[in-house]
Order: C-alpha cells, then structure tokens, then sequence
C-alpha cells in the first residue's frame, strides 16, 4: 500500500464518523479500529491527532510508517 492508498483509505473512512467529531479524532478512531496503530503513535512517539487537530499530518505518516514496519516483520 502507497502512503496516498492509505490516506485515501482513511478519509473515505473518516466520512462515516459522527460529524459532532473534529477531524483529528475522527482520524485517530479510523486508524485505531482498522489499523490497531493508533495507540503506538499516541503513548511511543507522542503524536496524538485526537485531541491536537495540529498533529494530524504527523500522526498519518507515522501510522503509516508503522503499518509498513507491522507488514515487513
């Protein structure tokens, strides 16, 4: 998977959320329910989309980074 693959993936998903969510937590759920990523770029790298919308670019392309580890392992 490309990093756009990704991010489209997310976005599309993103859409079903509640529309009462602010895009970075609605970012952060889609990438903890389908990517079980969410977390590790949360609590080991500190990059937390949910509560700071200024994190979202950041916390995209560290989860998809780990996607990547996850997938080469």
């Amino acid at each position: 998977m490309t990093y756009n693959e990704f991010l489209t993936d997310v976005m599309n998903l993103v859409q079903e959320c509640p529309k009462c969510w602010r895009t970075g937590q609605s970012i952060f759920n889609v990438v903890d329910s389908k990517y079980h990523v969410a977390r590790d770029c949360q609590f080991l790298y500190g990059i937390d989309c949910f509560y700071d919308d200024n994190q979202i670019e950041s916390f995209l392309r560290k989860s998809f980074e780990l996607i990547n580890d996850e997938q080469n392992n």
